[in-house]
């Protein structure tokens, strides 16, 4: 048994070479080549990339100790990925109609090139379609943009002036000190035009919601004339 060392491409390989009298003697992906009596790569598989033929194209699979092409090269489509045909003139893989492997082949600005499906796509917050938009929200097609449902939203801008984003719920929520109605206020309030919580006539929350000489009992909220004990 010798030891032969290779030098490709900048790289060393090395190559264990077993003397044979026959078959028997190699491993499985091995013959015996009997006019130099030691075990050879079979065709189709190797030790080393130069056992394949043009390391430029060719590696070799070390668990299988079978040739591949590299990534980019082919013989035929199924050398390539689904997303690829082979161009059997050039040895390459090309794409596939309708497909991209960079956002230049996206025709519309608001489309990336997703890597995983190597499909142009919409941006986020870009649609197509309300499938490509959140659940709270709607595609305008138009401007192929997603917009926030009525009373739900994205962004304070997508609330009235008194209420704000709910980030976790996406929905409108009355800010704090503000109303929408009666419900959101004590039961002596209601909601006034300025969505304030504001007492009804006769009931108080502070002694100055109340006329003069008389003060707010902060238990029953409701304006009173002091008694003289």
């Amino acid at each position: 048994m010798f030891i032969a060392t290779l030098f490709l491409m900048g790289c060393t390989e090395t190559t264990t070479t077993k003397a044979c009298s026959s078959a028997t003697d190699c491993k499985s992906w091995q013959y015996c080549d009997l006019d130099r009596t030691v075990c050879v790569a079979k065709p189709g598989f190797c030790e080393i990339a130069s056992d394949c033929g043009d390391v430029s194209k060719y590696t070799c699979d070390k668990k299988t100790n079978k040739c591949s092409f590299k990534e980019g090269f082919c013989e035929s489509d199924g050398d390539c990925s689904e997303w690829q045909v082979c161009d059997t003139v050039q040895g390459l893989c090309q794409l596939k109609s309708g497909y991209c492997d960079s956002n230049d082949f996206c025709t519309n600005t608001w489309e990336y090139c997703n890597k995983e499906t190597h499909l142009c796509e919409p941006l986020a917050g870009r649609c197509v379609d309300s499938f490509d938009c959140n659940a709270w929200e709607t595609c305008n097609s138009n401007e192929k943009k997603c917009e926030a449902l009525p009373g739900r939203c994205n962004s304070n801008a997508n609330c009235n002036v008194w209420e704000e984003c709910n980030a976790k719920t996406n929905t409108c929520a009355v800010k704090k000190g503000f109303c929408g109605n009666e419900l959101d206020c004590k039961a002596w309030e209601y909601c006034n035009t300025e969505k304030r919580c504001i007492p009804r006539a006769g009931r108080c929350n502070f002694d100055t919601d109340c006329g003069v000489g008389q003060f707010c009992n902060d238990k029953s909220h409701t304006c009173e004339v002091p008694t003289n004990n």
